[in-house]
């Protein structure tokens, strides 16, 4: 199961890059997850590792991610090492307009036959303003509008296409 989504930031791609990359700022915008922390000695880059509290539909798990194909200024891939499996995708671009950051989240659920039924009635939509709600935060922030984890921002994210 796969979600996608962009928006165009107006702040310099390295700017936003050095933001969004600072796993100490991800539970300020990214709406859900709490409680990061290092679980390597790398804290920046391919295999650096961050164990959190993700929440899905207020129920809470434990989750572990490992950095990989790490790119300065370019984006990363997050991959499930613990918790629900998943694999993330985050690309950033330049834009006319500042900075074009794209998410991606490909994911799993441990249950064969229910799991695709749940996606549909549920999950997919929660995923889905989740990270609308997620990017419209970081859009938020360098507008200056701050953005609300959980609540509305002034800002609007565009789906990718």
């Amino acid at each position: 199961m796969q979600i996608e989504d962009s928006i165009v930031v107006a702040a310099p791609l390295n700017e936003v890059f050095a933001y969004a990359s600072d796993w100490q700022h991800w539970a300020e915008w990214f709406k859900g997850v709490s409680d990061f922390r290092p679980t390597t000695a790398i804290e920046r880059g391919n295999g650096a590792r961050y164990a959190y509290r993700a929440s899905l539909m207020g129920i809470p798990a434990s989750v572990e991610t490992e950095i990989a194909d790490f790119a300065e200024n370019g984006g990363w891939t997050g991959v499930s090492v613990r918790g629900m499996a998943h694999r993330t995708s985050w690309r950033f671009e330049p834009h006319a307009e500042g900075t074009r950051f794209s998410y991606g989240m490909e994911y799993q659920l441990p249950l064969p036959l229910l799991g695709p039924a749940l996606d549909a009635l549920l999950l997919r939509r929660h995923w889905r303003r989740t990270i609308k709600q997620s990017l419209s935060n970081l859009q938020a922030h360098f507008a200056g509008t701050g953005g609300e984890p959980g609540g509305p921002s002034a800002a609007t994210a565009h789906p990718a296409g």
